[in-house]
């Protein structure tokens, strides 16, 4: 399934505005500059089924990823996260709060609202306004999903240093070869062949929102279609 496009030249400059502000211009979108990357996050996790280490593990692990059950899934629709949780406090943090975003979207699409409250939960800004576009998209052409979603290959681009940060930058890359498109009218599932289109890089500022029970929401976010990066 190819239906997360690239955002536009607006909600990519967000992305250049202070993250730890919280907000900035073009509608409120969040984000935060651009830096040369810190580590990998290591070996693979998934919320569904174990995966063996990649040659690009790299770091001391932490806890695992814990995703939120708000967004359990069906069962003909899975989602992983291929890596390994990092041991730093705040990219822990900032980690799962993208995961949660992340499948927060998928979650929405098979509920058929755009309105949905997890992905409200996990995100604002650019990042809600994306997940709502693509969520919208699906509502529009009565379709919902089939198949496995994948994440890989994260990267933190600023933020560490335990419980002080309160914002983490972090690029990663989705897999969409093996997530279909499913007509809710027939139930049937549009499996398609691969494409370099499947292969999307994503750039998430998450932020540390200061409340009563401070918690970690994806703001900033700038995707694309095609990367070559992402192609393994």
């Amino acid at each position: 399934m190819r239906a997360h496009g690239a955002l536009t030249a607006c909600a990519v400059a967000a992305m250049s505005a202070a993250a730890a502000v919280g907000t900035a211009g073009c509608g409120g979108g969040s984000g935060s500059g651009d830096s040369a990357t810190i580590a990998p996050a290591g070996d693979p996790t998934t919320t569904s089924a174990s995966a063996s280490p990649t040659a690009s593990s790299a770091g001391k692990a932490g806890a695992p990823l814990t995703i939120d059950p708000a967004v359990a899934l069906p069962t003909d629709v899975k989602v992983v996260f291929d890596w390994t949780m990092p041991a730093d406090t705040a990219q822990h943090a900032a980690l799962t709060a993208a995961a949660n975003y992340l499948q927060s979207v998928d979650h929405a699409v098979v509920k058929q609202n755009l309105q949905d409250p997890p992905m409200y939960a996990h995100s604002a800004n650019t990042a809600l306004a994306h997940g709502k576009e693509y969520v919208q998209a699906n509502i529009s052409g009565k379709l919902t999903l089939s198949g496995t979603d994948r994440f890989y290959l994260p990267a933190f681009t600023e933020g560490s240093g335990g419980a002080k940060a309160t914002s983490v930058g972090i690029t990663l890359c989705e897999d969409q070869s093996k997530l279909y498109s499913k007509e809710i009218a027939t139930g049937k599932v549009r499996v398609t062949g691969d494409d370099p289109r499947n292969y999307l890089s994503y750039s998430l500022v998450v932020v540390k929102v200061a409340t009563a029970h401070p918690f970690w929401q994806v703001q900033g976010l700038a995707v694309k279609e095609g990367a070559k990066q992402c192609m393994q």
